[in-house]
């Protein structure tokens, strides 16, 4: 799952997706904007009289600086809607749904009826796309193992100085996804499919946890649906973008198509119980000055209209 974010546009979106999609955050507090990063300076210290001085030892007045903290990193923003989240959700009964609308999604679990016979059809498809795709695909896959939110970004155009909402909205979708994933990970232990099957080699990996559900899949579709009631107009190209990344964990062969599918059914749900929260909810607040910096209709009409 780990989509690590490191967006190198002071867009203060780190988030190791290792779980995998991480936005550029190394899951600390780092937060240190790309354009304020590492710069190395040589000092001289007391020299002797008539040299140049050592460094500028001066304060500046206290209106220069006395209020001067940002400005705020969204990736650290976005953990304050994110305990709104865990706490004002029932984000972890789930897996009920599961089990009442995509029962399914579970037809892998040792015990249920036909269960080797549902894995070797996941398996076949995975080597038909080992075969197919993913040689092709590669670049991609490596790119969007622990970068995949630069992918959002770039569709949109997203930038910190007209769209900071939107990169708080994006830092807490990966955020709720690492958080969400890990326990229903946990809960459901699945193995890999390279540990069934060794022969399709994953080109790294596989990631050192359980399988089901895709972290990147439910990652990518929470950015989408997010990003969807802040941009209503991208809603096809956001769509598409989850689906193709989500997608590729197939084709990297570590994930089965069941892991990808129960990643788009979680974010959905956990957008649905979001938008059951009051008006008045941090996460909605946020969502609504996010949709703010975009100014877009509700709806697009086509270019063409059909015939």
């Amino acid at each position: 799952m780990g989509m690590g974010m490191g967006m190198g546009m002071g867009m203060g979106m780190g988030m190791g997706m290792g779980m995998g999609m991480g936005m550029g955050m190394g899951m600390a507090f780092g937060a240190t904007p790309p354009e304020l990063g590492f710069r190395p300076l040589t000092l001289q210290y007391d020299l002797g009289p008539n040299t140049d001085p050592s460094f500028p030892d001066q304060l500046l007045p206290k209106e220069c600086w006395k209020d001067r903290v940002g400005p705020w990193d969204p990736d650290v923003l976005c953990l304050l809607p994110l305990t709104e989240f865990i706490r004002a959700t029932n984000w972890d009964t789930i897996d009920a749904d599961i089990v009442a609308e995509r029962p399914r999604l579970l037809d892998w679990k040792p015990g249920t009826a036909g269960y080797q016979d549902f894995v070797a059809r996941e398996i076949i498809q995975l080597q038909l796309l080992m075969q197919t795709d993913r040689e092709r695909y590669m670049g991609e896959i490596v790119a969007q193992h622990d970068n995949a939110p630069g992918y959002w970004v770039s569709l949109m155009a997203v930038n910190n100085r007209e769209h900071h909402n939107t990169l708080v909205v994006m830092n807490l979708a990966v955020r709720i996804g690492q958080i969400v994933a890990a326990f229903y990970k946990v809960k459901y232990h699945r193995t890999r499919p390279s540990y069934a099957c060794p022969g399709l080699l994953p080109a790294f990996g596989p990631p050192a946890h359980a399988s089901f559900p895709s972290g990147h899949s439910l990652q990518s579709w929470l950015m989408s649906l997010f990003l969807e009631e802040v941009a209503p107009a991208y809603k096809e190209e956001l769509y598409w973008l989850a689906k193709r990344v989500a997608l590729n964990r197939e084709r990297a062969g570590v994930h089965y198509r069941s892991d990808t599918e129960a990643g788009e059914f979680i974010a959905t749900k956990c957008k649905a119980k979001i938008m059951a929260l009051p008006a008045n909810s941090e996460i909605k607040e946020l969502l609504e000055r996010a949709k703010n910096e975009w100014s877009q209709p509700a709806a697009i009409a086509p270019a063409i209209a059909p015939v």
